[in-house]
This record gives C-alpha cells, sequence and structure tokens, in this order.
C-alpha cells in the first residue's frame, strides 16, 4: 500500500500539532501527535434477561453492567514505527494486564488482539488494537489533584517559555547576517533557540507532559504515566538548564559596542529570566511527582 502525498500532508499537520494533542497510554508507551489513534471505540451492554408473561407482559432483570472492548485504530510513524508496533506486540503476548488511558478513561486492560501493517519500508506502521476491560461501576474517572497541580505548573512554564522563544527566534534570523557583529557572544542564540537546540527540546518534552496532565487521566493511580511525566520533566528541565548556562554566559559576556550587540544583549536577558521562571515551575511539578512515587525528596531538575 502505497504512501500518498495527502498522507504525508496529514502526518505534518499531526507533527506540528503535537503538543495540542492528547496524548493515549498504554503500558509504559505514550502515544502523541500521529501515533495518538484516530478512532477509538467506546462502550458496552447492560446484561438483560427478559421473562416474556401470557398477555404480552414482561419482567426484565438487569445482571449488570459488561464493558466492551476498546477497539483503537492508528499508526507510528517514523525510523522507530516498527520498534514501538513490536513493543505493543510483546505486551500482548505477556499477557498482563497494563494501564490505558485515553479520552477521559484511565483503567487496566489486557491486549486481546494487536495488529499492524509493515508499509514504507518500516517507517509506517499502521495498527489495530483492541483491547478487554475489567468489570467497571457507573462512577466516572476523575483527574486527581496531582494532575491539576502539574497541568497549571508545566501549563504556565510551557506557554510563558515558548512566548519568549517566538519573540526572540524572529529577531535572531532577522539579523543572521550579522552574528559576528556581537562582540563576546559566548554562544550564538541561534543555537538555542533554533531548529534542533535547546529550546526546542525544552519546548517538546513540556508539550508532552503537558498533554499528559492534561488528558483527563488520575496520574496517582497509573505509574507508566507518573515515570513517562517524571521523564518529560527531567528532560524539559536538563533543556531549561543549559538554556540558563548559555544566555547567563551571554548576558556576561556581550559587549555593547553596537545596535547588534545590544539587542543580542535584551534578547539573552529575556531568554535566560524565561528559562529561570520556568525552571522553578518544574522543579515544582518534579517535587510534586517525586512524592506521587514515594520518593521524599527530589533533586532540583533546575538551577537558576
Amino acid at each position: 500500500m502505497g504512501i500518498g502525498l495527502s498522507d504525508i500532508e496529514n502526518a505534518i499537520g499531526a507533527v506540528g500539532r503535537l503538543g495540542s494533542s492528547s496524548p493515549v497510554i498504554l503500558g509504559n508507551l505514550v502515544l502523541t501527535g500521529i501515533e495518538v489513534p484516530d478512532t477509538l471505540q467506546v462502550g458496552g451492554r447492560q446484561m438483560l434477561v427478559v421473562h416474556r408473561l401470557p398477555g404480552g407482559g414482561r419482567v426484565v432483570d438487569a445482571l449488570g453492567n459488561d464493558p466492551g472492548r476498546l477497539e483503537l485504530k492508528g499508526r507510528f510513524l517514523g525510523p522507530d514505527a516498527q520498534m514501538r508496533a513490536q513493543a505493543v506486540e510483546r505486551m500482548r503476548m505477556a499477557g498482563q494486564q497494563v494501564a490505558f488511558s485515553a479520552a477521559g478513561l484511565s483503567v487496566q486492560v489486557w491486549i486481546a488482539q494487536f495488529t499492524y501493517v509493515y508499509q514504507a519500508k518500516g517507517a509506517v506502521c499502521s495498527y489495530t488494537l483492541i483491547l478487554e476491560r475489567p468489570q467497571e461501576t457507573a462512577s466516572t474517572q476523575t483527574s486527581s489533584t496531582l494532575s491539576g497541580v502539574l497541568g497549571d505548573d508545566v501549563g504556565s512554564a510551557l506557554d510563558s517559555f515558548s512566548g519568549v522563544v517566538s519573540n526572540v527566534s524572529e529577531g535572531v534570523f532577522t539579523a543572521a547576517g550579522q552574528v559576528s557583529s556581537v562582540v563576546g557572544q559566548v554562544m550564538p542564540l541561534a543555537s538555542l533557540v533554533g531548529a534542533g537546540g535547546f529550546a526546542a527540546k525544552v519546548t517538546d518534552a513540556l508539550g508532552t507532559v503537558n498533554g499528559v496532565a492534561q488528558s483527563g487521566m488520575n496520574l496517582a493511580t497509573v505509574p507508566s504515566a507518573l515515570a513517562s511525566v517524571a521523564g518529560g520533566l527531567e528532560s524539559g528541565g536538563s533543556g531549561l538548564q543549559s538554556v540558563i548556562t548559555g544566555a547567563g554566559q551571554n548576558v556576561e559576556s556581550i559587549q555593547p559596542v553596537n545596535s547588534v550587540s545590544l539587542n543580542a544583549l535584551g534578547q539573552n536577558a529575556a531568554l535566560l529570566s524565561a528559562a529561570t521562571d520556568a525552571g522553578s515551575l518544574i522543579n515544582r511539578a518534579a517535587a510534586n511527582v517525586a512524592v506521587a512515587q514515594g520518593q521524599e525528596t527530589s533533586v532540583p531538575s533546575v538551577f537558576a
């Protein structure tokens, strides 16, 4: 089955919306962006026994809720597509319950069926996943206080930091040909805020964490989700620390001898301030996750 231009355009669009896509968690895998299933069928039935009486009357006995299987269809995309599909296959073969969270659901499930199609030499693996649910009650799943706290902290950090990075980036690439005019610059701003730079890694990591926190799951009851959040916070914190170090060195070293240097000094100062503020929020979020994981202390991810 070939991959058409529309498929590529849809994939690019989905990657661009990575931070806003509600993630799906299955065991130790977090599916975001293009990997989020296209469809998720949810439902079930009420088991009823109908006793038919003479004259058309009948008595109905409700025996209880019978949750239907969860059916998902989507795709893995990229150089690790087949590896991630095989990870789900191993979960199916193990026959153990795994955590599942999506669309406001947060339950333990069994993988009843999983198939994937190897496409584009392994760069695309379309999959079908069928999950068996345990008996459930009529009560609904609600987000834990932890989820709300993380959402507030990480969301605020992401919004403020991304806004400053966007503003700085515009100035950086406008004056790209004048980098050599900045006297004393230790690390060019393009290395901090450009594609693949430290700031991009921070926004990617925090975007994924924010998506998990906002997904509606009760994080306190899903250890795999907590581990994923902890890893994302660590990655985001490491990137922020690199931004703080690079921008801080530039603020101390740049000599404002011309307009370009003065502009670069202001941009570095703004980036340093935003990274420091975001770092304090990430440290608090990491501490809350550590407590939820049963750890008494948490070493700060970011040192200002």
